[in-house]
């Protein structure tokens, strides 16, 4: 996994890791990573080694280890198409 983002404003930055796990809150799917996710990084991509588009990037979680979060990219696409509609 490759995710990119901006922390702290440096643009471009890409860092790497794993899918660790998948996850599900409140009935939204989220991609567990271990790629870091610094603060100023969110709603960057998480892509896979082909270059397609797994999650958005949300937040990286410090406490007891370091746990990064995106939002799956088939939700992305279902409130997309959903927004589209109304």
């Amino acid at each position: 996994m490759l995710a990119i983002g901006a922390p702290a404003g440096f643009d471009k930055t890409l860092t790497e890791g794993i899918v660790s796990a998948r996850r599900s809150e409140n009935g939204v799917g989220f991609v567990q990573t271990t790629a870091p996710i610094s603060y100023g990084s969110s709603g960057g991509g998480l892509f896979d080694e082909s270059g397609n588009l797994v999650g958005i990037t949300i937040r990286g979680v410090k406490a007891w280890g370091n746990f990064n979060f995106a939002v799956a990219a088939d939700e992305v696409q279902a409130f997309l198409e959903d927004s589209t509609r109304h």
